[in-house]
């Protein structure tokens, strides 16, 4: 479901969901610049009585960049198993190299997976 068919269901507006989904209240998965929502896991939220769930909510870093601390883990966007310093560590790799954070990402993925 996307974010306006999960605020349709729930019978809130769109900017009501969006800031459930902030603050770690629904569960939701970005998809690109987009939210997306499983219905099963919208009626669970309901069956709580709309109680927290146990789900990390998403931060904004000093770039605005998004972030999460789940199990005492930091993941940087796309979720990424690596912390905000490392990010912007390889970020100023990626500059001093003349290449992309995306073959920098890449290349440790494959080195550390």
């Amino acid at each position: 479901m996307t974010l306006d068919d999960a605020a349709d269901f729930l019978k809130v507006s769109s900017t009501t969901i969006y800031q459930l989904v902030r603050a770690g209240e629904v569960p939701a998965r970005k998809v690109g610049r987009e939210w997306r929502f499983l219905k099963s896991q919208l009626v669970a939220y309901l069956k709580q009585g709309g109680d927290s769930m146990t789900y990390s909510s998403v931060m904004t870093d000093e770039q605005g960049g998004e972030y999460k601390i789940e199990n005492g883990q930091e993941y940087v966007a796309l979720w990424l198993p690596f912390s905000r310093e490392e990010k912007a560590d390889h970020i100023r790799k990626a500059v001093e190299q003349g290449t992309t954070v995306s073959a920098l990402v890449a290349t440790y993925l494959k080195e550390t997976l």
